[in-house]
């Protein structure tokens, strides 16, 4: 049995599962199961060329995907359908957030099964605040007030490398995570609430990846470099912000405390939801069920999570994780008023053309070359775009 695991630029996530797997072949010792990782393009590139040549490109049995993937690629019959045979999907034993996207299109049915997921919320470091913020909860609520603190921000002396803002995650460009959150926070979107046409070039659209853009030209965060640090265990007295979907290892003996992400009026914000399917051409689909029910266990599904800082979605583990958690009142508003991304047909596709759309300006930016006339140009050719394919479904 061969799992294709999405890559992550915590290397706890891929460690984590390495003992998971371990423990499973120790419980299922007639299975054989092993597990290669793939990026976000190199699965989606994975999952189009088995469309195109079955034979030659065969699909893993078992596949970590964005839930928001799932109802595009059942739709193309690449997953099997899972509810009848897994106990937490036929008993709905999930958050109802995570249940909204998953089931959008079927009241019974289900293709994948919640697997883990992280809430994007910004950290900060009292000592680092100090004559700049006087209120850190109310200061901090709006965007326009964490932007502000963020000129206000000055150095400790003889700190070359400190940044008032770090983002944990890969080096490069900005990308479609950053920016959701601020679009959302600012009632944008790429497709109107009817799913009927693009919104790519709406102005809370465009004004929330401005938002994030507009750090970017003014050296709030940094692209192409290291400012984007593994684990996100970059030392507290580096930065005064970070803004991450996990918890941070060792966040409390650092001194740093947990707001709900910049600008949502609920002090809710945006959810990213990682699956697991299996695939609708498994030999053993016996084996790969059994695998994604055992990982759906309360026990395995806990331990996994939170071996990197995120959430599990089984919602026994999930509320113990939140009682237990030292920041429970943060993460009960950023759980209170939760959007995810719509699990639609089109949407993956259109995450896709925004991300080209960032990595094009974020290479202007790098070279000095950007203009505000960029983005209006490049947003107006992905909805088109956009638009096209959803003509199509």
């Amino acid at each position: 049995m061969l799992i294709w695991l999405l890559s992550d630029y915590d290397h706890r996530k891929h460690l984590a599962f390495k003992g998971l797997l371990g423990r499973f072949s120790a419980a299922y010792p007639d299975v054989h199961a092993e597990f290669a990782v793939k990026s976000r393009r190199s699965l989606w590139e994975s999952l189009f060329a088995h469309l195109r040549d079955p034979k030659r490109n065969p699909l893993a049995d078992v596949i970590e995907i964005p839930q928001n993937w799932t109802e595009l690629f059942a739709r193309l019959g690449l997953l099997s359908e899972l509810s009848s045979g897994l106990e937490a999907l036929a008993q709905r034993r999930y958050p109802e957030f995570v249940l909204k996207e998953l089931c959008r299109t079927e009241d019974t049915r289900a293709y994948s099964a919640p697997w883990w997921l992280e809430a994007p919320a910004l950290y900060y470091r009292p000592q680092a605040l100090k004559g700049a913020v006087q209120d850190p909860e109310k200061e901090l609520a709006s965007w326009e007030g964490f932007r502000a603190a963020l000129d206000r921000i000055r150095p400790p002396s003889r700190k070359d490398n400190y940044r008032a803002l770090s983002v944990p995650g890969s080096s490069g460009s900005v990308s479609v995570f950053d920016v959701l959150p601020r679009v959302w926070g600012r009632r944008g979107g790429l497709f109107s609430d009817d799913f009927n046409r693009a919104t790519f070039n709406r102005e809370e659209t465009l004004g929330g990846v401005e938002d994030w853009l507009e750090l970017a030209v003014h050296g709030k965060i940094e692209l192409f470099s290291g400012d984007r640090l593994e684990n996100g265990q970059q030392p507290a007295d580096d930065c005064a912000f970070m803004i991450s979907g996990r918890k941070l290892p060792g966040a409390a003996r650092q001194g740093l405390k947990l707001l709900p992400y910049p600008g949502y009026p609920s002090g809710g914000g945006l959810l990213l939801v990682h699956n697991l399917g299996v695939s609708a051409s498994t030999r053993d689909h016996g084996s790969a069920a059994a695998f994604v029910a055992w990982a759906m266990e309360p026990r395995n599904a806990a331990s996994f999570a939170e071996s990197f800082g995120a959430f599990p979605c089984l919602k026994p583990a999930f509320e113990e994780r939140l009682r237990e958690e030292r920041e429970t009142g943060v993460y009960r508003r950023l759980f209170s008023a939760p959007e995810l991304m719509p699990n639609i047909m089109v949407y993956p596709t259109a995450e896709l053309l925004l991300e080209r759309v960032l990595w094009n300006l974020s290479l202007k930016i790098a070279r000095n070359d950007y203009e505000r006339e960029d983005l209006t140009r490049e947003m107006i050719m992905a909805q088109g775009e956009a638009d096209y394919l959803l003509s199509l479904y």
